[in-house]
């Protein structure tokens, strides 16, 4: 049973319904697509959930051809697209002074004086988690995220679970995977 046909009201968002690569539970694989070759398009499956379930309730057509989706996935959203699931998170953090406070920096404004790093599962490095700019950013976590993109390649934290909300939805799909087993 598809993800769509368990919702009591089934979106019509256009395109056609592509099945995830993973799984219903892959949070990477775009649910609709439109258009073919470089023209092809797929849908946000994070972008055009509710807000209730952690969404921006909209349409976020994305090419999938020049790794627009990809990009939008790994870097807005976190995701992995080798096995569907968020990044993992670092192990731990800690902040130190920030390396842009050295003597041929130390003069420009809006710097910080000091970092967030992250410890890496994978590498075992700490990585800013941060940037040096002490200005608003859209996504905090964008520095984590590529990172763990080049770094991680679908490595998970050993024990690491319950990455979904659990809800009526995925109460449904759970149990619907168990059933087609």
């Amino acid at each position: 049973m598809t993800f769509f046909a368990l919702l009591s009201r089934p979106p019509q968002p256009g395109g056609t319904y592509n099945e995830p690569r993973t799984g219903s539970l892959d949070l990477y694989s775009p649910r609709f697509v439109k258009g073919l070759g470089a023209s092809k398009v797929g849908l946000c499956p994070i972008c055009v959930e509710p807000r209730a379930r952690g969404g921006e309730n909209k349409q976020v057509w994305l090419s999938t051809k020049f790794s627009a989706f990809n990009y939008h996935m790994q870097y807005a959203h976190g995701i992995c697209p080798s096995d569907g699931l968020p990044f993992s998170p670092p192990l731990e953090f800690r902040v130190v002074a920030s390396p842009a406070r050295t003597a041929a920096l130390k003069n420009r404004k809006n710097m910080k004086t000091h970092i967030q790093q992250g410890l890496c599962h994978c590498c075992n490095q700490w990585i800013n988690v941060e940037g040096i700019k002490d200005v608003e950013t859209k996504v905090k976590e964008l520095n984590w995220w590529k990172h763990a993109a080049s770094c991680h390649r679908g490595s998970k934290i050993a024990g690491e679970t319950d990455v979904f909300v659990q809800d009526h939805i995925f109460m449904q799909l759970t149990a619907s995977n168990r059933s087609s087993e």
